[in-house]
């Protein structure tokens, strides 16, 4: 249980994170080490201090542990613990939440008693207006989507994909009637949720506070891999162009070179997040498929995946993702351990027929691969629903075993 420091907290130079699971724990070691390391080197007067939310004692002792070990006694010892979003919205100036989904993330913010919002409207209306943290890293650009993107597929591409912030498209500010001064807070929520909801959220917040409050939503990709590196992609929707530039510096801390991709306004970010992600279940399935089918037919695996990624069945899936245990350091060798839980990627599926079940658009190989992800999370009483989603591969295989084939078809005579 963490006790309370002694450091008087100043809420303007105050950064809050709420979750600390298995993407929310390294995230925020790197942004506060980060940020700290940066106020260490710039004259600014007013280093930052840190408050966490997170209900599980052994997660902030162990996230406590690490961020001591990384930054030494000074940085911890500038850590306090609230209880709930309310607390948090009246000590930091800057928020950032990495929750399990759509539910827990409504309640973080928009909870009538201890929600976000709620401590938000007890500031004075004189709080100070926020202003740009000092940069952790040099590369201060934000990269754009347009039409015109394209974007190489490969994990190691350093350079830049899309045109940047002051091309011919812009953020949509956030109007005059909202807007009554500078922000005296920023939000950014990292989770994985609906679309719809996070910019629900956002609008809820932005028309709540007359604009005094910010929110982006900002996903990420890459895994708990990238998050230790501090190489995810983020994937951001905005307010405006000043929201953005006060949440650059944070984002840079957690995102690889070049990674930093605005999307559009709020819930754009988290949009394309679940499109991506929509894809990748089902490739990842595939992949699957044609691997246990080379391995019923007797094809060298290592043969099979070579030919698949110098051919047109290739993706990330199975570039880096595979199953097979013949390739070092694949999810398969490691027994399943780590990467991106089968779990989360079965919220993420029917996040997607949320979506599209919203605008009346079918989606059936997303339906196919939900229903196939839910069962490989009962399999094991229920223990493969937190191995990596590539386990697919041995849950295929099994089902071979068990014969269950031919009980799949209408007509076990077709083909």
């Amino acid at each position: 249980m963490l006790r309370p420091t002694q450091v008087a907290l100043s809420r303007a130079s105050t950064i809050g994170w709420i979750g600390l699971g298995a993407m929310g724990h390294p995230m925020a070691l790197n942004l506060f080490t980060k940020t700290y390391l940066a106020s260490q080197n710039s004259s600014s007067s007013s280093a930052p201090v840190y408050v966490i939310c997170e209900q599980d004692d052994a997660r902030v002792s162990s996230f406590l542990s690490e961020l001591r070990e990384r930054g030494g006694s000074e940085l911890a010892g500038k850590v306090e613990r609230v209880e709930n979003g309310r607390g948090m919205s009246k000590m930091a100036s800057r928020i950032l939440t990495m929750l399990p989904s759509t539910p827990q993330v409504e309640s973080v913010y928009l909870d009538s008693t201890n929600g976000i919002l709620s401590g938000l409207q007890t500031l004075p209306k004189d709080e100070p207006p926020l202003t740009p943290l000092p940069s952790s890293d040099k590369n201060e650009g934000v990269e754009q989507l347009s039409s015109s993107t394209t974007i190489s597929p490969g994990p190691s591409t350093s350079s830049s994909v899309v045109p940047p912030l002051d091309s011919s498209t812009t953020i949509s500010p956030t109007t005059s009637s909202q807007r009554e001064s500078s922000p005296h807070t920023l939000l950014i929520d990292c989770t994985t949720l609906s679309p719809v909801s996070a910019a629900n959220i956002a609008k809820n917040i932005h028309e709540s506070t007359s604009g005094k409050v910010v929110m982006l939503d900002a996903p990420v990709s890459g895994g708990t891999v990238a998050a230790k590196k501090g190489g995810l992609t983020i994937m951001f929707g905005s307010s405006s162009n000043e929201a953005t530039e006060l949440a650059l510096p944070l984002l840079q801390t957690m995102a690889g070179k070049d990674r930093i991709v605005y999307c559009g306004e709020n819930g754009k970010g988290v949009g394309i997040k679940v499109c991506n992600n929509l894809i990748l279940a089902i490739n990842q399935i595939a992949l699957a498929e044609g691997l246990a089918l080379g391995n019923s037919l007797g094809i060298d695996p290592i043969l099979l995946h070579n030919v698949i990624n110098t051919s047109s069945g290739q993706s990330w899936s199975s570039r880096v993702n595979t199953p097979l245990k013949e390739i070092p350091g694949s999810p398969g060798e490691r027994g399943y351990d780590g990467g991106f839980q089968t779990r989360l990627m079965l919220k993420d599926a029917g996040l997607a027929l949320e979506s599209a079940a919203a605008l009346d658009l079918p989606i059936p190989m997303t339906w196919a691969a939900k229903s196939i992800y839910e069962a490989v999370c009962r399999e094991g009483k229920g223990e493969w629903s937190t191995k990596d989603f590539s386990v697919v591969y041995e849950w295929i295989k099994m089902k071979q075993l068990e014969g269950v084939e031919r009980g799949w078809k209408a007509d076990p005579t077709e083909t």
